[in-house]
């Protein structure tokens, strides 16, 4: 009998990403075995086909808590793997001591999480350093947590890949470019729907069919632009699967009711994908895509720069996508991109 092993990843939906070629790999050595997602990322547990799924919050709950304690209670479980680094986590292996527990740990300006006192009941760990340039990126430290006999899946072979449907596929242009609307990336800029509209506009004179989507991590958020979205461009409904065009804007669609799913297949036909950096980056690097990541961030002083540069190093050190510096002045930011992409 092989050995049974749990992984805790209730994470958002981008960071899963980053762990996809670890949990391969382990699919392939072990047959027994139980994931931790989260409502933000269990959308996408349908790469993990035939394997046991248990949801939990992001931020954890008490009864989320009790669960998870009482399933490592109960099950012989011979390997933990903490992929998200939650305080509560870091205290199990303590408790379960002929465990062993492999962990992504972290050290910062101020502290460190866990503790160094915690660290000793980790059987193997790696640090993501948040005080100091990154030497490795976050997804390549967890593969460096496979023990020696195990072979890294670097094509993902134990994953359940799902083929995009005939009918999805027919209601797709042939070459279109995927726009991420991320609500609060607008917020934080000050741009709201006329921006949004002037940035459509203009990324359509260079390329011929452009998708958006909101945010599938906080689409109740998006929905005031909705209703707008839905009466000024053409829509393409992922529920029921249907087309409908705009006389003003027949090139430009909004994809409406996305899903984790449906997302994927569209992120992979696309010829190019453009967003801020996170979801739409990840899975671009997976799905071995073009991608222009968008940063917002201000730099005031040197303190600023160093902390984006190890912010870099910590999640995009691997990726070796373009990306562009905006600003709150729209016509500013959008001949930048343009001129980037």
């Amino acid at each position: 009998m092989s050995d049974k092993i749990l992984i805790l990843k209730n994470d958002r939906a981008g960071d899963l990403f980053t762990s996809l070629t670890l949990i391969s790999s382990l699919i392939h050595r072990y047959k027994d075995m139980k994931i931790y997602l989260s409502e933000l990322n269990s959308g996408f547990s349908f790469f993990f086909k035939g394997k046991k799924i248990n949801k939990v919050n992001f931020n954890l709950t008490l009864i989320d808590k009790f669960s998870i304690f009482y399933d490592i209670l109960v099950n012989d479980y011979k390997k933990i793997y903490i992929l998200t680094p939650k305080s509560f986590y870091f205290i199990l292996p303590f408790i379960f001591r002929k465990i062993k527990f492999y962990a992504i740990v972290y050290d910062g300006f101020e502290r460190s999480r866990p503790s160094n006192y915690l660290r000793n009941y980790l059987f193997k760990y790696k640090v993501i350093y948040r005080n100091k340039i990154n030497k490795k990126s976050y997804r390549q430290l967890q593969n460096d947590l496979l023990d020696d006999d195990i072979v890294l899946d670097i094509q993902h072979s134990a994953l359940f890949i799902p083929k995009i449907t005939k009918r999805l596929k027919n209601l797709l242009p042939n070459k279109y470019i995927l726009f991420q609307f991320r609500y609060l990336f607008f917020e934080q800029l000050g741009w709201g729907i006329d921006e949004f509209d002037y940035l459509i506009s203009q990324l359509s004179k260079k390329y011929k069919y452009i998708l958006f989507s909101s945010d599938i991590e906080n689409n109740n958020k998006t929905n005031k632009y909705n209703e707008y979205f839905i009466k000024h461009y053409s829509v393409i409904d992922l529920t029921i699967q249907t087309k409908n065009q705009n006389l003003k804007n027949p090139n430009i669609y909004y994809l409406k009711n996305i899903n984790s799913e449906n997302l994927f297949y569209v992120l992979n036909e696309s010829t190019m994908n453009l967003g801020k950096e996170g979801l739409y980056s990840h899975i671009s690097f997976f799905l071995k895509k073009k991608c222009h990541n968008l940063f917002n961030f201000k730099i005031l002083k040197k303190e600023d720069f160093i902390h984006e540069k190890i912010s870099y190093s910590e999640w995009c050190k691997d990726m070796h996508f373009g990306f562009s510096f905006l600003n709150s002045d729209i016509k500013k930011a959008t001949r930048k991109i343009i001129r980037n992409i």
